[in-house]
């Protein structure tokens, strides 16, 4: 079982994250246009007449973000779908009533959930209700998961959204999300270097991938138990060594002395897609991190090209089916 987390907000005591707080109303629609704000637009319906005692704290890291709330007061929130990010959650106090996708569920102390974007979800949190909720942006959940993978995936990333509360791993998962709280209580800076972020980030995501169960996990498992053949490892290693360059299934099998059919063969049964597709989703992911990180003065023509992109339609159609926006989107946020 998880260990305690002091969290009863009491006036004596202190709120989890409380140096990062958003905000500490009885206000119910300043509470739902601030959540709004950082999370998705959703309805929020106290349950009965009178104020509440809403706060929301909140510590963004880059892809992730770590979060307390409570409302004080019997609500009903309806997010509906998500906006490109998932929603794990923890009750420290409470509970708190959830219908998401086609699963209705009560999460009380120590049982967490998960929304997933594709799902439409509802929830009625009880005013004693107080959570510890962690957000991660899709489409690092997608990169992170693709590269344990080392290939590309080709649909939606579903996690099981109900979780018991005796999962050990997930439970496992949850003590690293309090002590990287505790640790943020207490004045740990991890912004002050993006590699620090990047490496707390990975570790994070990582460890809730093996941890939390979804659609991918038998596949994650698979890979940890055989090693992928000679060949496709001297292929991959010229790929991520020439993605820049132009490339084509005869180059792999000049380095790997194989033949096509061996080279085709070799990526279907241990990386789950074709060589070529796995130089797009490279090249794809190497071209989003670029446009997540330029300035206004880099143009997409140009991101792309560099990373190998001669067909800039098929580039952006490719692009956009991979990470939901077009490339010109990424590269305003």
């Amino acid at each position: 079982m998880l260990q305690s987390f002091p969290v009863d907000c009491e006036h004596n005591m202190s709120k989890p994250l409380e140096k990062y707080s958003l905000f500490h109303t009885s206000d119910a629609d300043e509470a739902r246009e601030i959540v709004s704000k950082v999370y998705c637009d959703h309805t929020l319906k106290p349950e009965h007449s009178g104020p509440l005692d809403a706060c929301h704290n909140r510590a963004s890291l880059s892809s992730v973000s770590v979060n307390y709330m409570q409302y004080g007061s019997d609500v009903s929130v309806e997010p509906g779908f998500l906006d490109r990010f998932f929603l794990f959650q923890l009750p420290v106090k409470g509970a708190a009533e959830i219908t998401t996708g086609d699963k209705e569920f009560t999460t009380t102390v120590g049982m967490s959930s998960a929304i997933n974007p594709t799902d439409y979800t509802k929830m009625i949190w009880n005013r004693d209700c107080k959570k510890l909720m962690v957000q991660v942006r899709a489409e690092a959940m997608e990169m992170r998961l693709s590269r344990l993978l080392m290939r590309p995936i080709d649909k939606p990333i579903l996690f099981d959204q109900c979780i018991a509360a005796d999962n050990r791993p997930a439970n496992d998962w949850w003590q690293q999300i309090k002590h990287l709280v505790s640790d943020l209580d207490q004045g740990m800076n991890p912004w002050r270097s993006r590699h620090i972020l990047e490496d707390m980030e990975r570790h994070l995501l990582t460890n809730l991938l093996y941890s939390f169960r979804h659609n991918y996990m038998d596949a994650l498992l698979a890979q940890e138990l055989q090693a992928a053949p000679k060949h496709v490892k001297l292929a991959e290693d010229y790929i991520h060594e020439h993605l820049k360059d132009a490339m084509s299934i005869d180059d792999l099998v000049e380095i790997t002395g194989v033949s096509q059919r061996s080279i085709f063969e070799g990526f279907r049964s241990f990386r789950g897609t074709t060589p070529m597709k796995y130089v797009l989703q490279l090249r794809l992911e190497k071209v989003r991190e670029e446009l997540l990180s330029s300035g206004p003065g880099r143009s997409v023509t140009d991101i792309a090209i560099k990373w190998g992109f001669s067909q800039l339609g098929r580039f952006s159609v490719s692009y956009k089916k991979v990470y939901g926006e077009s490339p010109s989107s990424t590269l305003k946020r």
